[in-house]
């Protein structure tokens, strides 16, 4: 996983943050509102449901899915990726997702990319 300010330099990120278990921010770097950084807990509670969605397919589907590692939302103007603790918020029709998918979950030269939180 990457810094929040080499995220920031991907197309179409606006903003980047990371957020405690407790949805209390950590850091944050970028051009979103306060109102809209302040959304960490917001964060929690949908990777908890997406956690209880993942168990659900994980219990009634003959395929694992293994453990949630993150989620995305995406809306017409902005959307949210979350992988671990970390959070951006991106232009939704500008933004690099391959590039983002790759920088936060993707798999690092010297092996498995480490736990972000």
């Amino acid at each position: 996983m990457i810094g929040l300010d080499r995220l920031m330099k991907i197309e179409g990120v606006v903003a980047a943050g990371q957020f405690s278990e407790d949805g209390t921010v950590i850091r944050k770097v970028g051009e979103i509102p306060e109102d809209l950084m302040e959304s960490a807990e917001l964060c929690v509670h949908q990777a908890q449901a997406c956690r209880n969605f993942l168990g659900s397919l994980n219990s009634k589907l003959p395929r694992d899915f293994g453990s949630l590692v993150g989620w995305t939302v995406w809306g017409s103007k902005y959307s949210v990726v979350v992988v671990g603790n970390t959070r951006i918020f991106v232009r939704t029709n500008l933004g690099n997702y391959n590039q983002l998918m790759v920088d936060l979950a993707g798999m690092e030269a010297t092996g498995p990319r480490p736990m972000n939180y």
